[in-house]
């Protein structure tokens, strides 16, 4: 039998009898602070297991209504898959009503069944009253056209109707993710005797399970599970949808806090800097300047952060308003794309406004449309184009980065792949037009270099791929330069060139320097030196260079010494004539008589047969290599 896990939160104005509906729903008074029974006011989520069927596991959070505990009613609903706003009938929507179903819908939590508790303390008219100023509240948000239930928890009134409304409705709610990398924000830590550090918190997405090593992010705490429990009872195994309690081996309590996210993968993003998809909240009552400080509410996590706008200087009161913004942050947290999140004013206190996360990867933007433009492709664009856009600055990503940035999952991620605009890389991907930017690049410093040097056989590969990898990744300039050679480019050694590309001297001084080789021909052994034989040319000193290494690569001269070159022709006739002069070795007297130079000429031809290892030096006589 499958079995899909779900959570419930109940959220409302302090005193409208959340606990008290819990306790009906579940048998269990989930105020379980000493402090929380003196004031008798929720100061932490409480949490209770709720049994609808066999098929359902759900868990019940009752979420503080105190307005000074709002911080805490955000890491209670966070990750919840159905509210109940709950509405006390003796006192209808109040301040705390309206603040929690405005965050609730900043979170994108808006399946909703509405409980109007207390309904034996009034009578029918007042009930009708309640019931419409509900129904008034709720219209044109996400919450309109949500089930109304009347409900007693003292009397049992209207609970048995609830549960039944609940369950049918869970019915229809996708469980979540089980089958992706593990996700579990903590909320609640605290040490028992005997096992030491425990963590309690919703697991957002995959599973976890015991003895598995884990990873406490942003701060990066090793781990290892070594007991998970679900409302109270072990399990070895817990999955997406579930209220757990880990107990953690490794870290103290002091190394953990609330809105740390307990992970077993690399699939998630640790950010000082996320791009918001950005609704300002109904209930915001002052303005927000540019660059203000905020309080930022991810998950669990409560951090500060500056809001930074692209569009406007000040944020103004008023109707709701969607609009894009960066926030960065003052610490890291734990984040991907699609995550939801809070911001508040730390003073005035108020909710400013929630959204949604673009990117976890923000950049310094330019203030303008240009940026926002950007964002809105974000908004709107497939995974695949906003893995493009990505990409155009980024240019390669891992798989891991893919996931945090655009926010997939593992089989999501696998069909981004197989499309043809992107092109994978090892474990990594980057774009069609990334490939084809670079491949033109490389054409174009290929083709540059044989325009400036046209007496070279081409740059260097190692010089290519040093000059590209300013701009490019050089895994990404390697798949390039293969595609470029089997196309349009050709290897010749550590030279790169255009296929067909022959070295050549320039028109505008080829006859001058057809001259030197014609000159360097008819001199023999005894030649002039290199240099004079180019400047009685008069070729330019520009040229010098180019013309003796153009010599040497395409192979017409040998060089026996910085000055001294000898035609390739000639060297030819050097070799021939020493071997058929000579047996198996020869002295350098007998060299000397035989090709009629001075020690100026000889010792460095020999010193040259010797590199180019057609002779070997013993002592005072040089033996022929067989092979040559």
């Amino acid at each position: 039998m499958k079995v899909n896990y779900y959570t419930i939160g109940l959220a409302g104005h302090i005193d409208h009898g959340k606990t008290t509906l819990t306790g009906s729903l579940t048998g269990i008074d989930t105020d379980r602070l000493k402090e929380e029974k003196e004031r008798n006011i929720s100061i932490e989520p409480g949490f209770a297991p709720f049994h609808l069927s066999d098929d359902m596991k759900v868990s019940i959070i009752d979420v503080p209504g105190h307005e000074r505990f709002i911080r805490q009613m955000i890491a209670g609903v966070a990750g919840i898959d159905l509210v109940v706003p709950v509405v006390a009938a003796d006192e209808g929507v109040m301040p705390q009503t309206r603040e929690h179903l405005e965050i609730l819908s900043l979170l994108g939590i808006e399946r909703s069944i509405i409980a109007i508790t207390k309904a034996d303390m009034v009578d029918d008219e007042m009930l009708h009253l309640v019931n419409e100023d509900i129904l008034e509240y709720i219209k044109g948000t996400g919450f309109e056209g949500s089930p109304l239930h009347f409900v007693d928890g003292k009397s049992g009134r209207g609970i048995k109707e609830l549960k039944e409304s609940i369950r049918t409705f869970l019915k229809d709610v996708p469980s979540r993710n089980k089958g992706g990398a593990l996700r579990l924000p903590i909320d609640q830590i605290f040490t028992l005797q005997g096992h030491g550090t425990i963590a309690r918190g919703t697991i957002f997405d995959g599973e976890i399970q015991e003895g598995e090593l884990v990873t406490l992010l942003p701060d990066r705490v090793g781990a290892r599970v070594r007991q998970v429990q679900t409302h109270s009872q072990k399990v070895e195994r817990a999955f997406a949808g579930q209220r757990v309690a880990v107990n953690l081996a490794g870290p103290n309590k002091q190394e953990l806090t609330r809105g740390q996210v307990i992970v077993n993968s690399n699939h998630y993003a640790v950010s000082t800097t996320i791009d918001l998809s950005f609704t300002k909240a109904l209930t915001m009552s002052y303005d927000l300047k540019q660059r203000s400080e905020v309080t930022v509410h991810i998950g669990t996590a409560e951090v500060r952060g500056t809001i930074v706008f692209f569009d406007r200087n000040t944020l103004e009161p008023g109707d709701r308003e969607e609009l894009f913004c960066q926030i960065r942050l003052h610490d890291p947290v734990t984040a991907k794309k699609g995550d939801r999140v809070i911001l508040r004013r730390p003073s005035p206190v108020e909710t400013i406004g929630g959204g949604s996360i673009l990117s976890v990867a923000g950049e310094k933007y330019k203030f303008g449309s240009e940026t926002i433009a950007k964002f809105e492709q974000m908004v709107k664009g497939t995974p695949v184009e906003q893995l493009v856009q990505i990409l155009e600055q980024e240019h390669l990503l891992s798989k891991e980065q893919v996931m945090q940035q655009i926010g997939l999952n593992e089989k999501s991620f696998q069909q981004l792949i197989d499309d043809p605009e992107i092109v994978g890389i090892d474990n990594g991907v980057t774009s069609k037009d990334v490939l084809t930017r670079i491949v033109e690049a490389i054409h174009n410093f290929v083709q540059g270099f044989h325009d400036h040097f046209p007496m070279r056989k081409g740059p260097r590969k190692a010089e290519v791929v040093q000059d590209l990898k300013k701009t490019y990744p050089k895994k990404v300039i390697e798949v390039a330069l293969q595609t470029e050679l089997k196309v349009d480019m050709m290897q010749t050694g550590p030279f790169l060139s255009m296929t067909g590309f022959k070295a050549t001297m320039p028109d505008a001084w080829k006859t001058r320097m057809t001259q030197v080789l014609k000159n360097l021909l008819e001199q023999g052994v005894n030649v002039s030196p290199i240099d004079r034989l180019i400047e009685d040319q008069q070729i330019p000193d520009s040229h010098h260079a180019e013309l003796k290494n153009y010599l040497l690569e395409e192979e017409i001269a040998v060089k026996l010494t910085d000055d001294l070159y000898v035609h390739k022709e000639n060297w030819s006739r050097i070799v021939r004539d020493l071997k058929e002069g000579t047996d198996k070795s020869f002295t350098l007297q007998q060299a000397k008589d035989i090709l009629n130079v001075s020690r100026k000429y000889l010792v460095p031809i020999l010193e040259r047969l010797d590199e180019e290892s057609y002779t070997i030096r013993k002592d005072q006589e040089r033996y022929w290599r067989l092979e040559k």
